[in-house]
């Protein structure tokens, strides 16, 4: 028995390395910078935080086509690729949506929770819960839920006109709340069956035609070309 991961296949001398961090960066900054909606510093903490799970999408890549593993290790790297690149795509969209002027936006504030009123009417129990809100004297941004920002970019194009697959990007959402463990309704909703080859060629596509779509003006940056393969 050994203690070292075996190789799917026989390798040169050569070392293999991912995209630099850098150079990640460098085509995020084509959408992910200063605007109106995103100051420097936030704008660069997205940018710096979807590089670093680009990075790891691309060594997912190489673990689950170059390392001998069980098939189910094997079906778990890809879920991690498909959850990892659902982060990468709900990042890139919740950007886009807020830059383009359609966030979502409140007035309200939330002060306190659950001030609750128990009652019989009946002789049936009920409960009622307060929430109390302050009013601002202008609106902030609200945080969008991944469903939320899937409807908009694609009702809206704000992939681009062009840009060939929205209705892709609705089974991710489905896919990526997989993550909840406890979820499975039934002995077949497990990861065994939900992440096979098809869902994670369709992660790579999605993924690779979002990061070469018109938001990054036509870059020409050729590190995304595994998510092609």
């Amino acid at each position: 028995m050994t203690n070292t991961l075996t190789l799917e296949q026989n390798t040169d001398d050569k070392t293999w390395y991912p995209n630099s961090i850098n150079q990640l960066e460098e085509h995020l900054l084509c959408l992910i910078s200063k605007n109106s909606y995103f100051t420097k510093a936030k704008a660069k903490g997205i940018r710096k935080n979807t590089s670093y799970s680009l990075q790891y999408i691309e060594f997912l890549y190489r673990v689950i086509n170059d390392i001998k593993m069980s098939s189910v290790i094997h079906k778990q790297n890809m879920k991690s690729f498909l959850i990892h690149g659902t982060a990468v795509i709900e990042a890139i969209a919740n950007f886009v949506v807020i830059s383009q002027g359609h966030g979502k936006t409140t007035i309200w504030k939330s002060i306190t929770k659950n001030h609750s009123n128990e009652y019989t009417l009946n002789s049936v129990n009920y409960k009622n819960e307060v929430e109390i809100f302050e009013k601002l004297e202008s609106k902030v941004s609200t945080s969008m839920t991944f469903d939320t920002l899937i409807k908009k970019v694609e009702s809206k194009k704000l992939f681009g006109s062009s840009f060939p697959i929205y209705s892709k990007i609705k089974p991710l959402r489905q896919l990526r709340n997989k993550i909840h463990i406890h979820d499975s309704e039934n002995s077949g909703d497990t990861d065994w069956y939900n992440f096979n080859k098809k869902e994670y060629e369709l992660i790579k596509e999605v993924l690779f035609e979002i990061l070469r779509s018109d938001l990054f003006n036509n870059n020409e940056f050729e590190g995304f070309k595994f998510l092609n393969e």
